[in-house]
């Protein structure tokens, strides 16, 4: 997607108004983050936790925990999806050409040091992105309560990068049914199904999920669902 498309798809929502001049300029980045933020927000349910637990024949337990560590129990923050943009996955998808000159966008290697503490600028790392590149920006961020790559947008049943950030910023029910593609899509329901946390790690966050004690803290979460 070029970024004229891209004012054509905010225009069509309703949230931008000016020309469709294929620039990602001020207008623009408010427009998008005014379509993010649109909602309408609505939060999970038990019900939806149960039926997305049926389609994966997993312990409702399960999910919850996947939920309460990824989301850290805020799924949206000021009315958007909590993200988190990654700027070593901009990098690749970027073939680095953005490497040396945005360097806190893009990074070769993973850098602990270009995440901000808050939203507020991690949603700036974000439209900055989408600035450069449309497509790479949208799908080198994290969304929701679940925190799914944008680039998994096919995985999740998404027609592109833009579509599966737009539709994770709509509800946690929305949210939820991107985790549901996303688990089976990428060969992890056995994984969730018998709780072999560190196998469905290794496959949700990647191979340096140790590092982070995605595992532990998996297992964590559901044992303290599962006593509830």
């Amino acid at each position: 997607m070029n970024h004229k498309q891209l004012q054509q798809r905010l225009s069509a929502l309703g949230h931008y108004e000016g020309p469709l001049n294929g620039l990602c300029d001020p207008p623009t980045k408010s427009a998008i983050i005014a379509a993010l933020t649109a909602g309408p927000d609505y939060a999970l349910t038990g019900q939806d936790v149960m039926t997305a637990a049926h389609d994966l024949s997993c312990d409702p337990a399960a999910v919850w925990a996947v939920y309460d560590v990824e989301s850290t129990g805020d799924a949206f923050i000021a009315g958007r999806p909590a993200i988190l943009f990654e700027p070593h996955r901009f990098s690749k998808a970027t073939g680095h050409r953005f490497d040396a000159i945005h360097p806190a966008l893009s990074s070769r290697s993973w850098d602990r040091s270009l995440y901000p503490r808050g939203q507020a600028a991690r949603w700036q790392q974000l439209v900055d992105a989408v600035a450069l590149d449309v497509d790479a920006g949208f799908a080198s961020a994290s969304y929701g309560g679940f925190q799914i790559l944008g680039e998994n947008f096919d995985v999740c049943g998404a027609h592109d990068p833009w579509s599966s950030a737009w539709r994770q910023a709509q509800t946690e029910g929305d949210q939820l049914d991107a985790f549901i593609a996303f688990v089976a899509g990428r060969g992890l329901k056995a994984a969730l199904q018998r709780g072999d946390w560190a196998a469905f790690a290794r496959g949700y966050n990647g191979t340096a999920f140790r590092a982070n004690k995605y595992d532990e803290r998996l297992a964590a979460a559901y044992a303290k669902r599962r006593a509830a």
